[in-house]
């Protein structure tokens, strides 16, 4: 590890006349959420940025480039300084797990500091971008095994009680995870204003990236969302001379958050006595699979699930395919009965 980092000040730097410097760690952090909140960001980019970048912060504070005041000596930090960080992110032990980082943990610690210099660039605080050698690992393709056959999906859909206007609130949210696959955020972010009943479409207005999308809502799911709209939300609405235009309420009245619906969703796969993780996730990638086996289109799923590239859309394949494995050896008749003559190679002919 580079041991003079801290006594380095601005050798190796190129000191640039635009350089800011003497900013605390928690200023830039806040300059670099406003630089994310209007920038093509997701609408919790900002706190979730800032959160991943905690790694570097360590390790910056463990090697002098941030003093004990909060400082920190952006000019300072070089390469090497990077090379180190990248060295510390592969042997750091998470307080947590007692275990190292896994590589998706890693990816994060590295990939959204590479977002912060670029910000720390283009703010004039740095004449260069030290985070460049950075090398994020390669992390795994493979989807989460815990995918839902059509028979649990019923069990865990059945489980909220529809006798009362959370528990008719919660199965409309899992039906509309279940009929467009959307993102956990883009599904709280929604309005009622984004239902369209008349030509049976949902709008995303801010999906990944800032990106806007238009989703198609099957009829059976209309129906629980105009329902829910028309004789159960206004219970869940408190304030009713300024009541909010959220689609979704707490019990509250309010914005749900994340950690609330995460808690509800334990909760009923538990009830609902299905083995496997569930996470909101689980919506989205059984209903990529499951449309995939019956023959759509693998643009169409990333037009649904709103992938940017087509590659990530593809790794629904590898499920299909295992899929079809296991159907062919169960089903085909060569193979339920087996070889009609054993294999017995003779050589070749005189």
């Amino acid at each position: 590890m580079n041991t003079n980092i801290a006594e380095s000040g601005r050798t190796g730097t190129g000191k640039h006349e635009d350089e800011k410097v003497g900013e605390t760690w928690d200023a830039i952090m806040a300059a670099w959420s406003q630089w994310l909140a209007a920038g093509n960001y997701a609408k919790g980019a900002p706190k979730d940025f800032v959160q991943r970048a905690r790694y570097l912060r360590l390790f910056l504070q463990g090697v002098g480039v941030i003093d004990s005041a909060g400082f920190i000596n952006l000019a300072a930090i070089e390469p090497a300084t990077m090379s180190d960080y990248q060295t510390f992110v592969y042997d750091h032990i998470s307080e947590k797990t007692g275990k190292h980082l896994s590589i998706r943990s890693q990816i994060h610690a590295m990939g959204y500091v590479k977002t912060l210099f670029r910000f720390l660039i283009q703010s004039g605080r740095l004449a260069f971008n030290p985070a460049k050698v950075l090398k994020l690992p390669r992390g795994p393709k493979r989807l989460p095994v815990d995918l839902l056959t059509p028979e649990e999906m019923r069990r865990l859909l059945a489980v909220p009680d529809l006798g009362t206007p959370t528990g008719f609130r919660d199965r409309c949210i899992y039906e509309l995870f279940w009929c467009t696959g959307m993102r956990v955020s883009e599904l709280l972010a929604l309005n009622i204003a984004d239902l369209d009943f008349a030509q049976s479409l949902v709008t995303i207005q801010h999906g990944k990236g800032d990106k806007a999308r238009v989703l198609p809502l099957g009829a059976g799911v209309a129906g629980w969302l105009r329902e829910y709209i028309e004789n159960v939300r206004p219970w869940l609405v408190v304030d009713e001379d300024n009541p909010p235009q959220t689609l979704f309420l707490s019990r509250f009245g309010r914005h749900m958050d994340k950690s609330g619906l995460f808690y509800k969703l334990h909760a009923y796969h538990r009830r609902a006595k299905i083995q496997k993780k569930v996470t909101t996730h689980t919506f989205r990638h059984t209903l990529a699979s499951e449309m995939l086996k019956a023959g759509a289109d693998l643009r169409h799923i990333q037009e649904l699930l709103g992938h940017e590239h087509l590659t990530t859309t593809q790794r629904y394949l590898h499920v299909v395919k295992a899929d079809l494995k296991k159907v062919h050896g169960k089903t085909h008749p060569r193979e339920v009965h087996g070889p009609t003559t054993s294999p017995d190679y003779h050589g070749p002919r005189e």
